[in-house]
């Protein structure tokens, strides 16, 4: 059974309205390792790909200052140490403003003591999607899909163990992985929206073109948050898929009755040009009927049997 992504995404909507500073400023600072070592990579870095040739590539790398490679380094370690509690802690936030529920800005904070939980189960996921990999391409993303919900679960229970964690997202997603997927993939068009804008701007300044590109990541990322956490909603409740197939038809009805002003698909009620033929040949035939009456000069009903034995 495949859930329609927009079922998700207009309960997130819903769900940010009125929240949206505090779900930005969340969704920020969980990003903030990888937002560093972006802005590490791109103005201390060169651009390899800018360079002729391998030789040129390989100079230009080696005159890279000994600090350079300490700051992108100390970056890229917080990165892998703090991104999984954080996350953790966002997937918290968002799963509670689903629920009607605003922590604040405290929320991001609010998983710091399974520190090491996190990072465990962010490391056996890794681990997992890994090795499925070296197989194809396809089984990679299955399995990245299969466990995708385990930060969610852990989360929402943080006595789970790793384990445990990633056995529940497993069952969770036995059939719904290609809803997820679809999910994930209608979000696409924010990340080219941003990928233009960087390559647009980056002619008249560099960090302008980064600020653009990544406040629009940054937009996405809080509204795909949402979205996913209504997919855990759903997908972690009993019946949860069946209730949001429903959520969706009923919205397409509505959609849809949009164009019709609800009256079916002709605006007429439900009504047919069939119908309305209908009608107007049972008004010809009986005007018919009169007139065959009065040419036969007789304007009074037909006798029945009683009328003729009457004589």
């Amino acid at each position: 059974m495949t859930v329609p992504s927009y079922v998700f995404k207009s309960k997130a909507i819903r769900a940010l309205k009125g929240n949206w500073q505090t779900a930005l400023l969340v969704s920020f600072f969980a990003s903030l390792p990888l937002t560093v070592v972006q802005l590490v990579q791109s103005t201390q870095l060169p651009d390899i790909t800018m360079f002729a040739s391998y030789g040129a590539m390989v100079a230009a790398l080696q005159a890279i200052q000994p600090r350079t490679w300490f700051l992108l380094g100390a970056a890229v370690g917080a990165m892998f140490a703090l991104t999984p509690v954080l996350a953790v802690s966002c997937n918290h936030y968002f799963v509670r403003r689903l629920q009607k529920e605003e922590l604040g800005f405290s929320g991001l904070f609010s998983r710091m003591r399974i520190f090491g939980k996190s990072f465990l189960l962010y490391l056996l996921m890794s681990v997992q999607i890994f090795l499925w990999s070296l197989l194809l391409v396809v089984p990679g993303i299955i399995a990245l899909l299969r466990y995708s919900m385990a930060p969610y679960y852990l989360a929402e229970n943080p006595d789970l163990g790793v384990l445990e964690a990633m056995n529940l997202s497993k069952q969770a997603m036995k059939d719904q992985k290609m809803s997820y997927l679809l999910l994930e993939l209608s979000f696409i068009g924010w990340l080219i929206a941003a990928m233009f804008s960087e390559l647009l701007l980056s002619g008249v300044s560099v960090i302008l073109a980064l600020v653009a590109s990544m406040f629009i990541q940054l937009y996405m990322a809080t509204y795909l948050n949402a979205a996913c956490a209504s997919f855990f909603l759903a997908a972690s409740a009993p019946d949860g898929m069946r209730a949001a197939q429903a959520e969706a038809t009923a919205l397409f009805k509505t959609f849809s009755g949009g164009f019709t002003g609800g009256r079916g698909p002709f605006g007429d009620g439900g009504s047919t040009g069939g119908t309305d033929a209908g009608t107007d040949g049972s008004d010809t035939d009986a005007d018919e009927d009169r007139d065959t009456g009065g040419e036969n000069g007789d304007d009074r009903p037909p006798s029945g049997p009683d009328d003729d034995n009457e004589g």
